[in-house]
């Protein structure tokens, strides 16, 4: 619904002749107030909540005119459970920066969540939208306080900008099914919760009003496979797990009285008997019908039609055993004389055939029953990894599935694809841990601790390679500590990835004035102006070095 918004202070510093970049835009950097916020947001960062509260408690009594401090202590402490100081750390921030979207944003979401204030949160939610109509998760924000507020079509336009913004917000297609299920639209509801599992399959909270929305649609068989697929994620611990396993047997429960009802049913029908005397067999197949069915009525292990949803359907070959002995006498010697005759013709056939020909027809991949029942298996542990959050073990079963099992084979097909959808996850799972590891890098570097910022923007590379910002980063780092070389390389590679970075383009610059080569600066300097579709403080930069430039060659 909301995302942490980690407040930075990036601000490109620039003196002349010499061209020196700065992040720092704040003075005493170095104080003890400024190092325990640093470090309080690095923690925050690596989800450590309660060592962020010590540092940033400390850090905002140190330096209580810093407003990003109070925001990120605010956080940390709702993510502690503190809502009551979550709430008066994030007012602490307002009141020294009215205008700060992301407080405005996390406290209005506070009060709407807490049911208190509710036309409060939606006038700090609405200011927040304001500032930023463009964050998808503000939009979110605003809807949840309009819902929490009653104000339901409202609410319903805001995740709907919230998910054209963000196409892969699960959390807004939640919300937008809670609004849809309090106007008893079930089957509009249950679409939005099942895009909301289809982003993000671990999302506990969309499987059980999607059950709900089965149970009001009368399909307890879908219900009742929604509430297993629940009871497969939900932690030992929770509470919610009794009320999972209660439906799940009351479902199942009816299921079988169903399924047995029907069953009984079958067995009085006249119309079935009236068949099978007709056919002269009641004396074989009807009595070996009525010692199954009896045998279903005393089966208590009976398993549900929804348990079997996922498994793929593999239609069985009938068995000889069904049929009596003179029906397949006949069948059986026609099919012998045609298959000798086959033989023949194919023996003098084959013969026309050069030996070299044979090899341009490879014959499929083969596997026995079993070695398939085992990639069934893989194919159902990897789909159980991936709803773990366990995506490299999902990758790896279904990647030996594929290598093993024939190309045209279903459970390959569907590893196929499932696969894809792992890869993706993988992509985007490193493009976050690349974020925390730029963010922690970005921090580490207003701090003066070149080294280990370094290091985090490296590993933020090895997650994510062609992630043009990190570039720059390390650009603008390398020309702070002297390298100059580094930082060329760095700067060219940011700008080969997109072109749009003004920033490589001033740290690029600056090196080709500190080269001597004025004219290379100037051109380079001139592309911020192309390629720049807001005026910034890189662009008002930008003129001062060409200004600079021109009056001294």
């Amino acid at each position: 619904m909301k995302r942490l918004v980690f407040t930075g202070f990036l601000v490109l510093f620039l003196t002349f002749p010499a061209f020196s970049l700065s992040f720092d835009a704040l003075p005493s950097y170095q104080d003890e107030g400024m190092k325990l916020y640093v470090r309080g947001t690095g923690k925050l960062q690596e989800k450590n909540y309660v060592e962020a509260v010590s540092d940033l408690t400390r850090a905002v009594k140190l330096r209580p005119d810093i407003a990003e401090a109070f925001h990120n202590l605010g956080f940390a402490f709702e993510r502690t459970g503190d809502l009551r100081n979550a709430a008066r750390a994030y007012e602490r921030a307002l009141n020294l920066k009215p205008n700060y979207p992301s407080a405005l944003n996390n406290l209005g979401y506070l009060l709407a969540t807490s049911g208190s204030e509710a036309e409060k949160a939606v006038a700090l939610c609405q200011k927040a939208v304001e500032l930023q109509p463009n964050s998808a998760s503000f939009q979110d924000s605003l809807g949840w306080a309009l819902y929490k507020a009653g104000r339901h079509n409202e609410a319903s336009e805001h995740f709907n900008v919230a998910i054209r913004l963000d196409p892969a917000s699960f959390k807004s297609h939640f919300n937008l099914g809670l609004v849809e299920f309090s106007a008893s639209n079930f089957v509009v509801a249950a679409s939005h919760f099942r895009n909301a599992i289809q982003i993000n399959s671990s999302y506990l909270k969309a499987y059980i009003p999607l059950a709900d929305c089965y149970e009001k649609l009368n399909d307890d068989v879908k219900a009742l496979h929604t509430y297993r697929q629940a009871l497969t994620k939900v932690a030992e611990a929770d509470p919610i797990k009794k009320h999972l396993e209660r439906k799940v047997k009351q479902l199942t429960r009816e299921s079988k009285q169903y399924y047995f009802s029907n069953v009984k049913k079958m067995q009085g029908s006249s119309k079935l008997q009236e068949f099978l005397e007709r056919k002269g067999r009641t004396g074989g197949l009807s009595a070996q019908y009525n010692v199954a069915s009896a045998q279903g009525d005393a089966n208590t292990s009976f398993t549900p039609v929804s348990a079997a949803v996922e498994e793929p359907i593999i239609a069985a070959a009938p068995r000889a055993s069904s049929f009596s002995s003179f029906q397949m006498e006949p069948v059986r010697s026609k099919v012998e004389s045609v298959a000798a005759r086959n033989e023949r013709e194919t023996s003098t056939l084959a013969s026309s055939y050069s030996a070299s020909s044979a090899y341009m027809q490879t014959s499929p991949r083969q596997i026995s029953v079993s070695q398939e029942r085992e990639l069934e298996r893989k194919y159902s542990l990897s789909k159980s990894y991936l709803d773990r959050g366990l995506v490299s073990e999902a990758e790896n079963e279904l990647s030996a599935i594929i290598n093993t099992a024939p190309e045209t084979s279903m459970v390959a097909r569907q590893s196929r694809n499932l696969l894809l959808r792992v890869r993706k996850q993988m992509e985007e799972k490193n493009e976050q841990k690349a974020g925390t590891h730029r963010d922690m890098g970005k921090d580490f570097f207003r701090s003066g601790q070149y080294q280990m910022s370094e290091i985090e923007f490296n590993k933020a590379l090895s997650l994510d390679p062609e992630n043009a910002e990190v570039h720059k980063d390390l650009a603008l780092l390398y020309y702070n500590q002297g390298r100059y070389q580094d930082a060329y390389e760095q700067s060219k590679k940011a700008i080969a990835l997109n072109r749009t970075l003004k920033e490589a383009y001033v740290v690029l610059a600056s090196l080709y004035a500190r080269k001597g080569r004025p004219e290379d600066a100037l051109r380079t300097l001139k592309m911020v102006r192309e390629v720049s579709t807001r005026r910034d403080a890189v662009d008002e930069l930008a003129e001062k070095m060409m200004a600079s430039l021109s009056s001294e060659y």
